[in-house]
């Protein structure tokens, strides 16, 4: 993808960080620390914190 399909296929920053989100989610996540694969969204940071210990994706 160059820059400029990715400008029309993104209007904006919002849908560009959701539609990552949403291919992420799907993948699933894994913490990076304790391997535990639950995870809460924070969505004033956007990012995920581990249920288990609480580290940040």
């Amino acid at each position: 993808m160059n820059i400029f399909t990715f400008t029309a296929h993104f209007d904006s920053e919002q849908s560009c960080r959701a539609h990552f989100k949403e291919a992420r989610d799907k993948n699933g996540v894994e913490c990076k620390n304790c391997g535990h694969n639950e995870h809460f969204w924070i969505k004033s940071r956007w990012s995920y914190e581990c249920k288990a210990c609480r580290s940040r994706t």
